[in-house]
């Protein structure tokens, strides 16, 4: 009995703390601050690895960090740009969380994909939309081009053009 008891209180406790880390988080990045977001990137170069890591966001750039040793050599392209979000197939969901968003993101290297939680997607998805927003690890910055307007929104749904009719036709 008392085991159950300790385990709910560290339960608690982690539960605690892992919202306290994503409401510190969402307040940095509403005024601005550079925030670092757990993610993982599935990287043309690594095929069928999910490399582990951070985001670091700011207003004008994103950075990748990696937290284990086969991220090391790897960094973000430079013309990355989101195309589209996703839920994790069942295949993906056996290594990643099966409730985390997958950002798909085009390049000239090919398609790069950055699988996030839920909570943390709007701020992935907000740096990378913004316009010139990956930095390369010597520090430059690509030219700016506008942002990519096919991306989807959080809801997963494509944005609706003025005039399109989804519907049955009447």
């Amino acid at each position: 009995m008392i085991e159950l008891a300790g385990m709910a209180a560290a339960a608690a406790l982690t539960a605690w703390l892992m919202r306290r880390k994503v409401r510190q988080r969402a307040d940095n990045a509403a005024q601005g601050s550079a925030i670092r977001v757990p993610c993982l990137i599935k990287h043309p170069s690594h095929d069928a690895r999910w490399l582990r890591g951070r985001m670091l966001t700011t207003p004008t750039a994103v950075v990748w960090e990696p937290r284990t040793k086969a991220g090391a050599g790897v960094a973000l392209p430079a013309d990355l740009r989101p195309v589209g979000v996703r839920s994790p197939s069942r295949r993906e969901a056996w290594r990643i969380n099966g409730r985390s968003g997958i950002v798909e993101c085009g390049s000239a290297e090919g398609t790069v994909l950055v699988a996030v939680m839920p909570n943390e997607l709007d701020h992935v998805l907000t740096a990378l939309n913004s316009a010139g927003a990956v930095e390369q690890p010597d520090g430059s910055r690509p030219r700016e081009e506008p942002g990519c307007p096919g991306a989807r929104s959080v809801s997963g749904r494509a944005p609706k053009e003025a005039g399109t009719h989804t519907g049955p036709a009447s």
